[in-house]
């Protein structure tokens, strides 16, 4: 009886599909600030994952939208290769396995930049793991581009309710209502000195 408990047991091993075994994993990229004006700075970082065995290579290589651009890479110290303008091809001696980081790097948002920017990461390589899925991370652009449009809006409304005449002898500026009040006293100031001229003659 456990000679074909055995038999069955090994026949199973057999016939399970190696794949069911096989080591698995995941390249992340993480990006901060998620939000940024032109002229800042983003920095990136990419960083495995590994399950059922581990890794020593890893080769990827990043694009970016037309308003960043790369400024510096940096890789973790145990990694050694090649890392230029967002093509990685690394390799260690040391063994990788769950999670651990790969390299960084930093992407200067264009000064005319009005856009949101695109950073990403497509794996090549992750040792002999297969099917891995593209990471890509979106920074919002934030603008401090002034509306000149409704600047020039708000200045006309201002002229409007302040409407001012310029006396020419005085260079001054008086509002039409002291001009129009002034010209109604004289007047009445005029009719009462000559109805008094009236009286007197009387």
């Amino acid at each position: 009886m456990k000679k074909t408990l055995y038999f069955l047991f090994a026949l199973a091993i057999i016939i399970i599909p190696s794949k069911a075994f096989a080591i698995s994993g995941s390249v992340n990229l993480n990006c901060t600030p998620a939000s940024a004006f032109p002229g800042d700075s983003v920095t990136c970082t990419i960083a495995g994952d590994v399950s059922d065995g581990s890794i020593k290579d890893f080769a990827g290589t990043v694009t970016l939208s037309d308003n960043l651009e790369f400024t510096t890479t940096s890789v973790v110290s145990s990694w050694t290769g090649t890392s230029n303008g967002g093509i990685f091809s690394l390799t260690t001696e040391t063994s990788q396995s769950d999670s651990f980081e790969i390299a960084s790097f930093t992407v200067k948002v264009k000064e005319d930049s009005t856009t949101n920017g695109t950073i990403t990461l497509k794996t090549t390589k992750l040792g002999d793991i297969t099917d891995i899925s593209d990471s890509t991370q979106t920074i919002s652009m934030s603008s401090n581009v002034v509306d000149t449009a409704e600047g020039n809006q708000n200045v006309g409304s201002t002229l409007d309710t302040n409407t001012e005449v310029e006396n020419p002898d005085t260079g001054s500026s008086i509002p039409f209502m002291i001009i129009g009040g002034g010209s109604i006293l004289t007047i009445i100031i005029y009719e009462l000195v000559a109805k008094k001229k009236k009286i007197y003659k009387i």
